[in-house]
C-alpha cells in the first residue's frame, strides 16, 4: 500500500506541504483492517481511558488516506476510536497505518481573514491558532462519498454558526501532514461577504466550543501573524499563499 507521495519541506516548520491540483479529487475504497490482538487490546483501553475523561466522545467513522498525489486522494473508512488510539499510541501507525484526513479552510471577510484560538479543554492542540474552519471528515449519512465542500460547510456551521449561503468555497489548495499523529490537513480558501463583526455574532450565538476566541487578520498584518509560534502550520502556509508582494 503506498500510503503517501513525497511531500516536500516548506515554511511550515516540521509539517511537510504539498500543493494540489486545484482539480484533485477523493475516492474511496475498500479495506478490511487487520488488527492484531494486541494492538485491538492497546485500542480497547487507549479509548476507554479518554472515555472517562471525556464521557461524550463518539465513536464515528472517519476517513483515512492511502495514497495522495497532487491530484488526487483514495482512502477509505474507519472508526474514531483507532485513530484515537494511533493519536495517544504513535507507534500503532506500524500496524493500523491511519493518515485521518481533515479539512481546514481560510475564510476571508471583506476585512481580512478569520482565526480561532482552539479551547484549552481541547483534545488536540488546546490554545493554537488556527483558521476555522477545521475538522476531520466524517461519514454523514448513508453515502460513502467524500465531498470536500460539504464537510467544510457542515463544520463552518458547527464551529463558526455560519450557514451556507453566507459562503464561497474555493479548490483545494494544499495538503500538509501533522507529525506524530500523521493527520492530513486539506487547506481550502472561502470567502463571505459578511464582515468580522457578523462572522463573530454568529460565532457566539450558534457555535459550538472548539474555539475560545476569535481574530480578525487584515491583509496587512499577515507578515506579523506568520512570525507567531502558536499558528498552527497549515493555517500558516494558507496565510502565506495569500501574503501580498
Amino acid at each position: 500500500m503506498r500510503i503517501i507521495a513525497r511531500m516536500i519541506p516548506s515554511f511550515s516548520g516540521q509539517w511537510p506541504l504539498l500543493r494540489l491540483s486545484p482539480s484533485c479529487t477523493v475516492t474511496t475504497t475498500e479495506l478490511v483492517s487487520r488488527h492484531t490482538p494486541e494492538a485491538e487490546a492497546d485500542i480497547t483501553r487507549i479509548w476507554a481511558e479518554a472515555c472517562r475523561k471525556t464521557p461524550t466522545l463518539f465513536n464515528g467513522c472517519v476517513f483515512s488516506a492511502d495514497r495522495v498525489t497532487r491530484t488526487g486522494i483514495s482512502g477509505h473508512w474507519t472508526d474514531y476510536r483507532s485513530v484515537l488510539a494511533q493519536m495517544k499510541k504513535p507507534a500503532l501507525f506500524a500496524q493500523l497505518r491511519l493518515q485521518p484526513l481533515a479539512v481546514i479552510g481560510l475564510l476571508e471577510t471583506p476585512e481580512g481573514y478569520i482565526l480561532g484560538r482552539r479551547h484549552p479543554s481541547s483534545l488536540y492542540q488546546g490554545n493554537f491558532w488556527q483558521s476555522p474552519p477545521a475538522g476531520s471528515i466524517e461519514r454523514r449519512g448513508e453515502s460513502t462519498a467524500v465531498h470536500l465542500d460539504e464537510q467544510l460547510l457542515a463544520e463552518a456551521e458547527e464551529e463558526l454558526g455560519l450557514k451556507a449561503e453566507s459562503l464561497t468555497i474555493g479548490p483545494p489548495r494544499l495538503i500538509a501532514r501533522h507529525p506524530g499523529t500523521r493527520i492530513l490537513d486539506i487547506g481550502i480558501p472561502m470567502r463571505t461577504a459578511l464582515s468580522f463583526s457578523a462572522v463573530e455574532a454568529c460565532w457566539k450565538n450558534s457555535a459550538n466550543q472548539e474555539y475560545d476566541q476569535l481574530a480578525l487578520v487584515p491583509h496587512a498584518e499577515i507578515a506579523d501573524w506568520l512570525k507567531r509560534p502558536d499558528l498552527l502550520p497549515t493555517s500558516r502556509a494558507l496565510l502565506a499563499a495569500n501574503l501580498a508582494p
